[in-house]
C-alpha cells in the first residue's frame, strides 16, 4: 500500500479552517485491555463472560470487561453486584498490573519500530507520529495501522485486538480510533470530518462529559457540528474561558493542542476496599501503613515528593465519608513520612462507623531535589532514603511482599498493585479511565 493524498480541500472546510493536510498522526487503543490479556494468558477464559474489578468484592469497581461483556452491558465502572445483576456467571478476576505493563510496553515496542515519536497515553493506548519517517510514504498512515495491528496479533495475542485511528493531532486521531472499537482501523481528515461530526454527541468528544455538555448547552450548543462552527461570543455565553474556546476551536478543526508532551501527574494514591467493614483502630493502622507504603515508592519511582498528605474515608455499611489533609512542614517521600502523617489526619474519623474504604494521597508536587532540607528538622536522613531505595529495588524484583514491616509480618496481604482504569503504573504518567 502507498500513502494517497485525498485530492484539493472543498471551500467548505476552507471556509471552516479545517487542517487540510495529509494525516501522519496514529492512535492505537487495545480493546477491552485487562480482560482481552487475561483471556490471552489463561485459554479457559476465552470466549466467557469476564469482568476485571479493582477487588473481588461485590463492591468493587469493574476497570474492564471482556467483548462478550459488554455485549451484555457490563461495562467499565459499574459495581460487581451489577454485573451480576445482569449475568450472575460472570467471571470475576482481580487485575494483575505487572501483566499489563508488560503488554503496555511491548505496544510501545511495536509501534517504535515505525517511529521514534511515540507517546504512552495509557496501559492501553498509545500515539505515534510519522510524519519524515520512511514508512510514511512506503506504507501510509492506514499501512504502518495494519503493520501494527498485524504485529499486535502476532507477538501479543490474538485475543489482543485493537482500534487504530488516523488524522493530523493526537485527538482527532483518538476520535477516530473510538469510531470502531472492534479491531478497527479508522481515518478522520478534511475530507470527511464533517460527516463524522454529524453522527457524533458531544459526549462522544473526548473531554466533553455530562457537565461540560450541559453547559455548552446553556451557549446553544447541542452537536459537535455546533461546537466546530461556535464563535468565540457563543463560547463565552457558555462559560467558556477564551484560552480555551481558542484550543477547542483549534482541535476541532485537526490541529495538534499541546505537542506530543505527557502531562505531569499531580498527585499520587492508593485506597482499598475492604471486603469486610471494620472500625479497629489497629487494622485501619496496619492498612495505612502498608497504603503510606506504596505511595511512597510510586513517588520514589517518579522522583518526586509532596507536601500535602491526604486520608480518606468511606464509611459501610452507614453512608457517608470523610476526608482530611495538612500540609506537611517539608515535602515527602518515604512510606513513614506519609504514614505519620496520615495517622494523625486519620484520628478525625467518626470511631463509632465501620470503614469500607480507606485512601491516602500526597499532593501539591515537586522534584525529589527540589526544596532545601531543614538543619534543624526531623527531614529523611540521607541513609534512610538510601535505605528506602534499597527496598524498592529489591520489591521490584521480587514482589511488594518481600519485605515487610515488622509490624505486619504474619498478617494477611489486603493491598494490591493495581492501574486505577487507564492508568499505565509508570511513573509520571495521567490516570484516566477506559481500560
Amino acid at each position: 500500500m502507498t500513502f494517497e493524498h485525498r485530492g484539493q480541500p472543498s471551500a467548505e472546510a476552507v471556509e471552516l479552517g479545517l487542517n487540510t493536510a495529509d494525516p501522519t498522526t496514529l492512535v492505537v487503543d487495545l480493546n477491552c485491555a485487562f480482560a482481552s490479556i487475561e483471556q490471552q494468558h489463561e485459554p479457559a477464559l476465552r470466549g466467557k463472560v469476564l469482568a476485571i474489578a479493582a477487588y473481588a468484592t461485590d463492591a468493587a469497581t469493574i476497570v474492564s470487561s471482556s467483548r462478550e461483556a459488554r455485549d451484555l452491558g457490563i461495562k467499565t465502572g459499574m459495581k460487581v453486584f451489577e454485573a451480576k445483576a445482569i449475568h450472575p456467571a460472570v467471571i470475576i478476576r482481580e487485575p494483575n498490573p505487572p501483566r499489563y505493563r508488560d503488554v503496555s510496553d511491548k505496544l510501545i515496542e511495536l509501534m517504535r519500530r515505525h517511529s521514534p515519536d511515540v507517546l504512552r497515553m495509557s496501559i492501553d493506548e498509545a500515539s505515534l507520529d510519522l510524519a519524515g519517517t520512511p514508512n510514511l510514504k512506503k506504507l501510509g498512515p492506514e499501512g504502518v495501522g495494519k503493520a501494527i495491528k498485524h504485529a499486535i496479533r502476532e507477538e501479543i495475542g490474538e485475543c489482543v485486538t485493537s482500534s487504530v485511528g488516523v488524522s493530523t493531532s493526537i485527538w482527532m486521531a483518538k476520535q477516530a480510533s473510538n469510531l470502531n472499537k472492534r479491531d478497527g482501523l479508522e481515518r478522520i481528515d478534511h475530507t470527511n470530518l464533517l460527516a463524522v461530526f454529524d453522527r457524533l454527541r458531544l459526549t462522544d468528544l473526548s473531554g466533553i462529559a455530562d457537565a461540560s455538555a450541559r453547559r455548552l448547552a446553556r451557549g446553544g450548543i447541542h452537536t459537535p457540528i455546533q461546537f466546530l462552527r461556535a464563535t468565540p461570543p457563543k463560547l463565552r455565553l457558555a462559560g467558556m474561558h477564551p484560552e480555551f474556546a481558542k484550543g477547542w476551536s483549534m482541535r476541532l478543526r485537526g490541529f495538534e493542542v499541546g505537542g506530543f508532551e505527557s502531562p505531569r501527574r499531580k498527585s499520587y494514591s492508593h485506597s482499598h476496599v475492604m471486603a469486610r467493614a471494620t472500625a479497629s483502630q489497629r487494622e485501619l493502622e496496619e492498612l495505612l501503613m502498608r497504603l503510606s507504603d506504596m505511595v511512597g515508592r510510586r513517588l520514589r519511582a517518579a522522583d518526586r515528593r509532596g507536601s500535602v498528605v491526604e486520608v480518606s474515608v468511606v464509611y459501610r455499611p452507614d453512608p457517608g465519608h470523610f476526608s482530611r489533609q495538612a500540609r506537611q512542614p517539608r515535602p515527602v517521600s518515604t512510606g513513614d513520612e506519609i504514614y505519620q502523617a496520615a495517622l494523625k489526619l486519620l484520628t478525625a474519623r467518626d470511631p463509632r462507623l465501620t470503614v469500607g474504604t480507606l485512601g491516602v494521597g500526597v499532593s501539591a508536587l515537586a522534584d525529589g531535589d527540589a526544596g532545601q532540607l531543614d538543619l534543624f528538622g526531623d527531614a529523611a536522613h540521607p541513609r534512610t532514603l538510601r535505605l528506602e531505595a534499597a527496598m524498592d529495588r529489591i520489591r521490584d524484583r521480587f514482589g511488594e511482599d518481600a519485605l515487610q514491616r515488622s509490624r505486619l509480618l504474619g498478617r494477611a496481604r489486603v493491598v494490591r498493585d493495581r492501574i486505577a482504569f487507564g492508568n499505565t503504573g509508570h511513573p509520571d504518567e495521567p490516570e484516566n479511565e477506559g481500560a
